[in-house]
């Protein structure tokens, strides 16, 4: 085997590698997210942060993915929801975890959340970091994912985006969300719809179920979509992020979706072509 074609296999086996562990990761915890949902386990109130709070099921399912890269990768920096930042050996991958997107629908009995889990190498702190997604929809019991140089898949299956045309878009609601917003989308023919749950959307989005993503409130945050941002690029989602687009970044904004869609909302808005 010529050195090309060695060093690139030899890098195609790392890449599976990687991605392999992670999905295991995200599978394992994902089943013990649900298990938990069922018995309406881990609903009590363990922290507050001004609107937020922290759920014991958010702490416990945080720790647990934190222990398992741990034990699966020797050295990274994990950017998570409740503990911050965690560290460990030579630092090498940095993760970005949500252990519980759409925790309040937990709580509610409301079967609409995810575990998210991006990641790549450590080195400039930033979104273009990130080379593999892996995100976890415990009711389904689905896991989507993606690493360099590969197409996006279902439990190991290629997936592709719909061809159908769809007439619905997410668009998150709350004080802060300039009133024109949703009748720009009502004037291109479309429906809101809300689940509760950003990177499900952005997933959905991504798969053609929707034409779009719109969330203005300046409430999310990087770990909030960073595996379904890649996910749906990968799908051939246009997206644009107002505000940091660093790994820690707090009270961004987003659109996502097709580019009619995002150039549309962004000019309606005074946003330019």
């Amino acid at each position: 085997m010529a050195g090309g074609a060695l060093a690139e296999f030899l890098y195609g086996l790392a890449t599976y590698a990687v991605l392999g562990r992670l999905e295991a990761i995200a599978a394992k915890a994902s089943w013990i997210l649900w298990s938990n949902f069922k018995d309406r386990r881990g609903l009590e109130v363990v922290a507050r942060r001004g609107d937020d709070v922290t759920r014991a099921v958010d702490a416990q399912m945080e720790e647990y993915i934190y222990s398992a890269l741990r034990g699966a990768f020797e050295g990274g920096v994990l950017i998570a929801e409740e503990g911050g930042v965690y560290r460990w050996g030579d630092e090498r991958y940095v993760f970005v975890l949500d252990p519980l997107d759409g925790s309040l629908n937990y709580s509610l009995g409301i079967p609409a959340f995810t575990i998210s889990i991006a990641a790549g190498h450590n080195r400039t702190g930033k979104l273009d970091d990130l080379e593999y997604a892996v995100l976890a929809v415990p009711p389904t019991g689905d896991v989507y994912s993606l690493g360099p140089g590969s197409s996006p898949t279902k439990n190991g299956t290629p997936l592709k985006r719909s061809e159908r045309s769809m007439n619905v878009a997410f668009v998150a609601m709350g004080e802060s969300v300039p009133p024109e917003v949703y009748s720009l989308i009502s004037s291109m023919g479309l429906k809101g719809r809300s689940l509760g749950c950003s990177s499900y959307e952005l997933l959905l989005t991504g798969l053609g179920a929707a034409v779009g993503f719109a969330d203005l409130r300046g409430k999310l945050r990087m770990l909030d979509v960073a595996a379904a941002l890649l996910l749906g690029r990968a799908l051939g989602m246009e997206y644009i992020i107002l505000g940091d687009y660093s790994l820690e970044a707090r009270g961004i904004s987003l659109l996502a979706g097709t580019r009619e869609f995002v150039d549309g909302l962004r000019r309606g808005l005074g946003g330019g072509g």
